[in-house]
């Protein structure tokens, strides 16, 4: 468990579950009381009882599964924190065509295709979909899809410099570790991961 926080969480929805136990018998319970000591299935009193108690545990319900299954990366926040990693890439060699490269793509297929990224760092291999990572090959590092976050635009300008133009950064968000984030079960784990690589230019790169 990424933090004891979210406990918090687990026992709401137990006691969601329990409200669903417990509503369920006391609108049997009523019903058969009404059955047998007046005679009839249906009284207006029974149904708004009953009525009643439904909307609050769908409320319940609802409130916990928005909270839960529901969350909007982009409007989190101060529940959130960021942090962002910088690594150089290392050059792959030795493919079908003798030369070398950065970044290997395979291309998806569907009606929606997403591209698959491919590329090394020192003793890591990544591979990310395109749908939360960018390739910048132009003159300005950050291109239009990353400059949606926040980089820190000195320390951008120095790997551009230092690994010529040939580097990975990586943004993550964590969800505090608070009561709040608890409710949802979301405390202390990630949230959100963009990766931006940055290569000289095209010829760096190989499709698969």
């Amino acid at each position: 468990m990424k933090s004891s926080w979210n406990l918090v969480g687990m026992g709401l929805w137990l006691l969601v579950l329990i409200t669903l136990v417990w509503m369920t018998h006391d609108m049997r319970v009523r019903r058969i009381h009404l059955i047998v000591k007046e005679g009839r299935s249906f009284s207006w009193r029974n149904f708004i009882i009953s009525t009643v108690e439904l909307v609050v545990w769908l409320l319940f319900f609802g409130g916990m599964s928005a909270t839960t299954f529901f969350q909007n990366e982009s409007h989190l926040g101060s529940r959130v924190t960021q942090e962002t990693r910088y690594e150089p890439l290392v050059l792959t060699t030795g493919d079908s065509k003798g030369s070398s490269y950065y970044v290997e793509v395979n291309n998806g297929g569907g009606d929606k295709p997403i591209q698959q990224y491919t590329y090394l760092t020192e003793g890591e291999r990544y591979q990310v979909d395109s749908t939360v990572a960018t390739v910048s090959t132009g003159k300005k590092p950050i291109n239009l899809p990353a400059s949606a976050y926040k980089w820190n635009k000195k320390k951008v300008a120095k790997y551009d410099q230092r690994h010529q133009k040939a580097w990975v950064g990586v943004i993550e968000t964590t969800y505090k570790k608070n009561f709040l984030n608890g409710i949802g079960l979301h405390a202390g784990r990630l949230a959100h991961r963009y990766t931006l690589i940055r290569i000289p230019d095209h010829s760096f790169m190989v499709e698969k």
